[in-house]
């Protein structure tokens, strides 16, 4: 791809975004060509030859930023990140029912900024890999190995009616939805509650499912009569070695399940769900994940659609050889999950220094552990080992226990305090 080219895509991808505003008023103002609009100015000076940028602190991407400030002391490490602070994902689903404070999820970027990484909150709108810069609302910046780490998107434009009327929803795959469910399961009177699952892969595959645990729960407990249904876009419920100890668990809570069910509408007006073969589902309160995607810039720069093609051990991108991917925006065979995105991370910033000379040791592969709830007092376990190549070894799934909800708690605590300190 020409520069020019490049610079073409990225413009378009930006004017989508949010703060595309911040960017027309000095390309309208642009007298000649000379005039460069704001977008291509410099926020920083150029890199010394080891500056790394990471795109999104979330559990990969600040993984990779601690591994990588450990391994290579004396390069620039850059953080890029939207939001002000933190908030743990697994938690999302605890709040929603009130069995966790969201500040007890939260965590500061401050620790950080204490080991000598710089953190820049700013949004992204595009990377153009063949000038090693990325372009963010507050100017360019170049880097010498850049960690995408962007997380999903979610595709709010393949539900329709969702787009216009984001109100008609709310679920926990984001920060606002969360505390926007959470409202609305406190003031539920009673009725029809439809949780919609997205195809796979998608953001913390046994999500949905212990959201409709939990929901029944809640609703049991506070005598409110609740017709609860699953509506899957999958065949079965996820991930695949939980599929049946999920099905005799709605069984046993009288949780309606119905698979291969795509829901492509929202109708708000009537309280309607619309799948894909045309079946009606009527709701009074529904929570419906969008289908899970990457940002768009890196469909836009050339680096994958939808998510980024890398190597599945290196996570080092298929296409240019300083850039990496790791965690939920990764092409890669593992579970999007909290867990497996910081070993994700880990091991990309082990190859990435490897990639910068440093003499570093191979890391080992890829596992993940997980403790979905299918009650506030009983988690199931699961564990997958993967191949340094992306294969599995071996998968591992258990019957809920009171011992396994105590070690979910101890799980989510370990990794906040492996990343923040705390």
């Amino acid at each position: 791809m020409k520069r020019r080219d490049a610079l073409k895509i990225m413009g378009g991808g930006i004017a989508s975004l949010a703060f595309a505003g911040s960017f027309e008023g000095p390309l309208r103002k642009s007298a000649s060509a000379e005039e460069k609009p704001v977008f291509h100015k410099d926020m920083l000076p150029p890199p010394g030859g080891k500056r790394v940028i990471v795109i999104g602190g979330g559990f990969a991407g600040v993984s990779f930023a601690n591994t990588i400030r450990e391994l290579a002391q004396d390069a620039e490490v850059i953080l890029l990140e939207k939001n002000p602070f933190f908030v743990s994902g697994p938690s999302h689903i605890d709040y929603s029912v009130g069995l966790k404070k969201l500040e007890d999820a939260t965590r500061s970027y401050y620790s950080l900024r204490e080991k000598g990484i710089r953190i820049i909150k700013t949004e992204v709108g595009g990377i153009i890999p063949e000038d090693n810069k990325v372009i963010t609302c507050r100017g360019n910046i170049a880097y010498n190995y850049l960690l995408i780490s962007t997380g999903i998107r979610l595709a709010d434009e393949e539900i329709l009616q969702l787009t216009e009327n984001p109100a008609f929803n709310a679920h926990a795959w984001e920060l606002e939805g969360t505390i926007e469910l959470r409202r609305r399961v406190e003031v539920f009177k009673g009725g029809k509650v439809v949780v919609s699952v997205p195809s796979a892969p998608f953001k913390c595959p046994p999500g949905p499912y212990e959201m409709a645990c939990l929901l029944d729960e809640f609703f049991k407990r506070k005598g409110v009569s609740a017709e609860i249904t699953v509506t899957d876009s999958n065949d079965k419920p996820q991930p695949p070695p939980l599929a049946q100890k999920w099905l005799t668990v709605f069984e046993k809570k009288g949780i309606k399940y119905m698979p291969n069910s795509k829901v492509v509408e929202i109708d708000g007006a009537n309280k309607r769900l619309v799948t894909d073969i045309g079946d009606k589902i009527d709701y009074d309160l529904t929570t419906l994940i969008p289908p899970n995607k990457a940002a768009t810039f890196i469909r836009d720069s050339g680096l994958g659609d939808p998510y980024v093609d890398v190597d599945p051990t290196t996570f080092k991108s298929k296409k240019f050889g300083n850039i990496f991917a790791a965690g939920d925006c990764a092409k890669v065979p593992y579970t999007k999950s909290a867990y497996t995105s910081i070993y994700q991370g880990k091991n990309a910033a082990h190859y990435t220094a490897i990639g910068m000379g440093y003499n570093v040791k191979e890391p080992a592969p890829i596992h993940g552990i997980c403790y979905p709830y299918t009650s506030s007092v009983e988690s199931m376990l699961i564990r997958v080992d993967w191949e340094k190549d992306g294969k599995v070894i071996k998968a591992i799934a258990d019957d809920p226990k009171s011992d396994y909800r105590d070690s979910r708690t101890v799980w989510e605590s370990t990794l906040l305090k492996n990343l923040f300190g705390f």
